[in-house]
């Protein structure tokens, strides 16, 4: 008898099998700290969906649950500006609020409110994002990682009370490989108020280690117009580049 020709589940997972491990200790900006299970990233994404959706009531975060969601286990979109700051899609994605794309699983949403805290001390009212939800690749991706899930958010823009505008494109001012925060922190290209701003605001959302991976232009050419924020599940590594 002829063997049976592979399922359609046999040939996704010998697909996930054949993609790239992700990043490793062996990388120069991963960290795998001891208190790994501490930090607030590991705590949220560990979260049940109803506890998470008790801890968004209780930081009185305005949200509203949206309806079942393709890979992603607790869906919800914000209903108003989170500690003052309104997160809205980028004005050049031509999308309304109640697009796929504003979607966010419930354990990124604690992390921007997280980084609302953050943003609003440095006077950002407006925060624009390229998506945090994506619907291609939902269901091939494991669940509680990146857009598929959405736990990643893309960070385009911010705009301030006095009405400045802050681009990671046009003000980060980064170079691949270069070290983002601490000690060894390269200085930017061209030292502007937009470049001082964004490096205030990622090194001290590193000091929160509400996401674990947080990318910038400094870490590769993909990057150069947006930072990349995700709360990933089943990991206890960080990467702030």
């Amino acid at each position: 008898m002829a063997p049976r020709p592979p399922t359609a589940a046999a040939l996704a997972a010998a697909l996930l099998a054949a993609l790239p491990a992700p990043a490793a200790a062996g990388s120069r900006f991963v960290t795998e700290p001891p208190d790994a299970a501490e930090s607030r990233a590991t705590r949220y994404a560990a979260l049940p969906a109803d506890r998470c959706l008790d801890v968004l009531r209780r930081r009185d975060i305005p949200f509203r649950r949206v309806e079942p969601t393709r890979g992603v286990d607790t869906p919800i979109r914000f209903t108003a500006p989170v500690r003052g700051v309104r997160y809205r899609p980028a004005a050049q994605m031509l999308i309304d609020d109640d697009d796929h794309r504003t979607i966010a699983d419930c354990r990124l949403a604690l992390a921007l409110d997280d980084l609302a805290r953050i943003l609003r001390r440095h006077g950002v009212v407006e925060v624009e994002y390229y998506s945090m939800y994506r619907r291609r690749g939902a269901g091939w991706i494991k669940p509680g990682m990146r857009h598929q899930g959405a736990r990643a958010l893309d960070l385009v823009s911010v705009r301030l009370s006095t009405g400045v505008t802050y681009s990671v494109r046009g003000d980060f001012h980064g170079s691949i490989g270069a070290v983002t925060c601490g000690e060894k922190a390269s200085k930017p290209r061209r030292d502007t108020d937009g470049a001082r701003f964004w490096r205030s605001v990622v090194c001290e959302l590193e000091g929160t280690r509400s996401f674990n991976l947080l990318l910038t232009p400094n870490n590769d050419w993909a990057h150069r117009d947006h930072f990349h924020m995700e709360v990933r599940s089943g990991i206890e590594w960080f990467l702030i580049h």
